[in-house]
């Protein structure tokens, strides 16, 4: 960049929603802190803690990190919608304030996003248990060979790309953390109804809807740990195998969210049609609404069978 120094390297916003963490945020703040790739801001969301978890992120406010404090517990969704209000970046990392993030997670994101034409790019992922001891690494049929654990923190040039070919509502990536997308395709974001609703499971909707704004892929290297304990969705998962299997409360909350998020989406393009229109023109708002509303496939198919089997099962 020596004859180039006009030339800007993109600014990448990192923000994470923040409810009564405390006992996990100053690991995850610490993993961001020590990315190779340094043109970042931290934005944390305080979603209405409880008073002695507020004040443990008065430890980590400077330039760097912004702290934005909502009166109450208005859930994830509407505290990401907040966070993006803040946002710098070009970029926009949403972080969950359990998770850790490896040295290079940053600048992979970054390098595939650069290389693609993407709205949205998830990594995989290793696990983590509540004491930050590593149960896996690397899911979704990983094709990364670990010999050792540094090699976590070693970085890789080579990763391969792989194109999400999944109806509108079909989950395709890894949870929150996992991901980098472009700042101006989420803007739909702001004509999304009902965002209080979504107290958990905001990726579940920012996901889809970068993925139909946009288009979206996944990279097969390891770029963040997911910390599996009591507190999050699925924390009644047990590994068994190449399985894992999550409670009966887990199961029904994600039959309502794929339920609730195509309704949602669809009135969306309806009552905000003249918007969406002006901003995405015709032709493309006909295909969005479309996508939604035609949302099938064998997997879609296979995945209602399973619902209704479920149903069926607890009668």
């Amino acid at each position: 960049m020596e004859n180039l120094n006009f030339v800007k390297e993109p600014k990448i916003s990192i923000i994470i929603t923040y409810f009564n963490m405390s006992k996990f945020i100053g690991d995850c703040i610490k993993s961001i802190l020590i990315q190779t790739y340094q043109n970042f801001e931290i934005i944390i969301v305080n979603d209405g803690s409880k008073n002695e978890d507020r004040k443990a992120l008065n430890n980590f406010q400077n330039n760097q990190i912004k702290i934005v404090d909502l009166d109450s517990n208005k859930g994830q969704l509407y505290a990401l919608y907040k966070g993006l209000e803040h946002a710098e970046g070009e970029f926009i990392c949403m972080v969950d304030a359990d998770d850790i993030l490896l040295p290079n997670y940053l600048k992979t994101l970054l390098l595939a996003h650069l290389k693609n034409n993407y709205a949205l790019i998830s990594s995989n992922r290793g696990d983590i248990n509540e004491n930050g001891e590593i149960l896996s690494l690397g899911v979704n049929n990983s094709k990364i060979n670990y010999s050792e654990l540094e090699n976590l923190y070693k970085t890789k040039e080579y990763f391969e790309v792989q194109k999400v070919k999944a109806p509108f509502g079909l989950w395709s990536w890894n949870p929150s953390t996992s991901a980098m997308w472009r700042k101006n395709a989420i803007e739909i974001l702001q004509y999304f109804p009902d965002k209080e609703y979504w107290h958990t499971g905001a990726d579940k909707v920012i996901f889809s809807l970068l993925h139909l704004i946009g288009g979206s892929a996944n990279i097969d290297t390891v770029c963040f740990l997911y910390r599996i304990h009591t507190d999050n969705n699925f924390n009644s998962s047990k590994f068994s195998g190449n399985k894992k299997y999550i409670s009966e409360k887990t199961v029904n909350k994600l039959i309502d969210w794929n339920i609730k998020l195509r309704l949602d989406t669809i009135k969306m393009f309806i009552k905000n049609k003249k918007q969406i229109v002006e901003k995405y023109n015709k032709i493309n708002y006909l295909k969005m609404l479309f996508k939604v509303v035609f949302c099938i496939n064998m997997q879609i198919c296979a995945k209602v069978i399973k619902t209704l089997a479920h149903k069926v099962i607890n009668l």
